[in-house]
């Protein structure tokens, strides 16, 4: 029970803020127009986000797999023809969706934290242009995240009902 509990909260927190972030704040900051100070607010949710964040799907991860260990002692024999065609695919979109988040976390929302100007600097034309193009691909790949998760989440509850 309290590991269907974590599970289900590490996987609310990871995709409810990919979808937030992808489809909620950054649309909302370009409407806005990004401006630096826009760029520095999205900065700072990043900051507090990716580590949350990947810390919610390493545990979400991580939970369920332990949840597969009872069912492949219930199922016995029955196991491999009842689910491990469902779960062969979730874990290869489970596989390309931690590849996907390692890369917005560690490729480019790093790259548009170190991209930034300080707060006493005067941002130039180049920097300004270098982070629109970054917001806009971490935009695009946490969009990619939030589909593979709701992918996953399909898998998972196909699991579900046939175990």
């Amino acid at each position: 029970m309290l590991l269907a509990f974590l599970h289900t909260v590490a996987v609310v927190v990871y995709l409810g803020g990919t979808v937030f972030l992808g489809a909620v704040l950054i649309p909302a900051l370009k409407r806005r127009g990004l401006d630096t100070e826009g760029l520095h607010f999205l900065a700072g949710v990043i900051r507090i986000f990716h580590p949350v964040s990947l810390a919610s799907l390493g545990l979400a991860v991580i939970t369920g797999a332990i949840a597969l260990t009872p069912v492949k002692e219930t199922l016995g024999p029955e196991y491999v023809p009842r689910l491990f065609g469902v779960l062969a695919l979730k874990l290869l979109f489970v596989f390309v969706l931690v590849m996907v988040s390692c890369y917005t976390f560690f490729a480019l929302g790093s790259r548009l934290l170190r991209a930034l100007p300080g707060a006493d600097e005067k941002p130039d034309a180049e920097g300004a242009a270098k982070g629109m193009q970054l917001v806009q691909s971490l935009q695009r790949w946490y969009l990619a995240a939030a589909t593979l998760g709701a992918v996953i989440v399909y898998f998972g509850l196909r699991m579900s009902h046939a175990g």
